[in-house]
């Protein structure tokens, strides 16, 4: 009996070791795979930190721009609206101006070539910002929310008021 005893022991033994090596794999698995998770997105964070820090400014913007503009706008004082598309060559100044020139095609006010329009910005340093635009001959300014992307090379902008108008664009510098 003795020897029976010493084998049920001995193989007590082996199973509650090998428990406690797969617990202890199990773990040096687990703090091995929060290591790397770490180690992956610590680049990313260090990116996404660095871009903050940078931020922008009203500097961002500065020089000449292309934009190609596209949407709805009021038609009338009678609530009318029309579908348009044009296109605008804007200068800002880096210190909150800009002044622009477009060339637009209205579906029912037809071509206007040569608009002038001037107006003011601010870019937050998030790189959100807004801008309003006045127009000679409109009865109301332009006011517009845009976003800052690719370290100032492009300005997305979408028009917030007047109500009617549905209208966005997309800046991209003009390369000199």
């Amino acid at each position: 009996m003795l020897f029976n005893s010493d084998v049920n022991q001995s193989s007590t033994s082996v199973g509650q070791n090998r428990r406690r090596l797969l617990t202890r794999v199990i773990s040096l698995f687990m703090v091995v795979g929060v290591l790397v998770t770490l180690a992956l997105s610590a680049p990313r964070l260090m990116a996404a930190d660095d871009v903050r820090a940078r931020g922008c400014s009203n500097r961002t913007l500065r020089g000449d721009y292309g934009i190609l503009v596209s949407g709805i706008v009021p038609a009338g004082p009678d609530g009318q609206t029309e579908m348009v598309i044009g296109t605008t060559l804007r200068r800002y100044d880096g210190q909150g101006n800009f002044t622009e020139v477009s060339n637009a095609h209205g579906q029912l006010s037809g071509a206007v070539e040569g608009r002038e329009g001037y107006g003011t910005y601010q870019v937050n340093v998030d790189c959100t910002g807004t801008s309003t635009l006045f127009v000679a001959g409109f009865p109301f300014p332009t006011e517009t929310s845009m976003v800052v992307v690719d370290d100032g090379q492009e300005v997305k902008e979408v028009v917030m008021s007047p109500p009617p108008a549905l209208v966005t664009a997309v800046q991209t510098r003009v390369s000199h």
